[in-house]
């Protein structure tokens, strides 16, 4: 019997070895197989043949985790090249093979929901964020893009929810960016006129971020909703102080609050002081502008032209020509003056007053958030 053990034992360890060696092959060719399919779908790509390699690249049944990165870097080029619907086939073909990583799932999914942001379909963006987070613990860059998904449909109740996640998983702050989803709610509710509403987002902004000059110009609102101009254009002035940007958010508000005071004088001698301190030519053409306005009730305040003179401003030098066109109305002086500002009123026409720091877009009004890189007070 013992004899019988020994004879076997080499056909035994012969029979393994065929085996392994068998499959050994196998998986060589499986290997070799999924070799020539990649370098035929990116001879596809090259040949401007997307959909043939699309076609070799789904069809192949098995995907390793280093094909599948392959996978995600061809959708997300699909993606980036706006052909959006095969980024989709890529990306929803790599999520249901059932020995994908969960890592790489993850990442698919991820991809995925991107390409439904990139079509514009929010609302499957959104169902593929949520499930994302749901089953992974909140997903930190699912989280980004949901709240980006949720500032495009102005929700911005679920922007805060869903920024209070990301703040909890990736550690990093959001309150400034969460004041300003309150404010959002707040300037929505006083437009309906729901005060007791506004005070309470207002309150929460605040709470948010107690730094916000968004919050003090809603305040300033308030304030002016309530008929107490007084206390408003405290609130603008101090938001204008901490900010000179704001001075072309505020014009018209800080007008109208200081005609209800009836004193015009009182907001040049703030534009006064603040053009010393913050040196913001937007402020002396501001102030220009305002002398411009009432002209006809007050002379030309001392100073003003040699003011106009320290900055290169044609804005403000129009404003002052303007003014000298007041004076020498009907003279030779006055037509030359008049053509003038003709000639600058052209030219500027043709310009913007405003643009975004983080991506140089180009705007005419004040925003708190940019329209082109959604980036929060970026302009100015």
């Amino acid at each position: 019997m013992l004899e019988l053990l020994f004879l076997l034992l080499p056909l035994a360890f012969l029979s393994g070895w065929q085996t392994a060696k068998k499959r050994y092959k196998k998986a060589q060719s499986q290997k070799r197989q999924l070799s020539d399919n990649l370098v035929k779908g990116i001879n596809f790509l090259l040949d401007e043949q997307p959909d043939k390699a699309l076609e070799v690249f789904l069809s192949h049944p098995e995907i390793d985790e280093y094909t599948a990165e392959t996978y995600l870097l061809l959708g997300n080029m699909f993606r980036n090249r706006g052909e959006v619907d095969r980024a989709l086939k890529v990306h929803q073909n790599l999520i249901s093979r059932p020995a994908l990583a969960k890592e790489q799932k993850v990442a698919a999914m991820l991809a995925y929901g991107e390409d439904f942001f990139a079509a514009g379909m929010l609302d499957r963006a959104e169902g593929v964020f949520q499930e994302l987070i749901k089953n992974s613990s909140g997903d930190v860059q699912a989280c980004g893009t949901l709240r980006s998904i949720y500032e495009q449909l102005q929700d911005w109740e679920k922007a805060i929810e869903v920024s209070r996640c990301e703040e909890k998983q990736s550690g990093n702050d959001h309150s400034r960016i969460i004041a300003h989803y309150y404010c959002e709610l707040a300037e929505e509710e006083l437009e309906k006129g729901n005060i007791h509403l506004v005070e309470e987002y207002i309150e929460n902004a605040q709470k948010s971020h107690k730094h916000s000059n968004r919050v003090l110009v809603l305040q300033g609102d308030l304030e002016s909703r309530k008929n107490r101009p007084a206390n408003a254009l405290k609130l603008y002035q101090k938001a204008i102080n901490n900010d000179s940007r704001l001075i072309g958010l505020l014009d018209k508000k800080l007008i109208a609050v200081t005609q209800q005071l009836g004193n015009i004088d009182q907001l040049c001698n703030f534009l006064k002081k603040l053009l010393v301190r913050t040196n913001d030519q937007k402020v002396l053409e501001y102030w220009v502008e305002l002398t411009l306005r009432y002209a006809q009730d007050k002379p030309l305040e001392n100073g003003l032209e040699d003011e106009v003179g320290k900055y290169a401003s044609t804005k403000a030098l129009l404003g002052i020509i303007k003014l000298w066109q007041l004076d020498q109305h009907d003279t030779k002086a006055g037509r030359h003056y008049e053509l003038l500002s003709n000639v600058l009123e052209r030219y500027l026409k043709n310009q913007t007053e405003f643009h975004c720091h983080h991506c140089g877009y180009k705007m005419n009004d004040f925003l708190w958030r940019c329209p082109a890189c959604h980036h929060w007070d970026t302009v100015s």
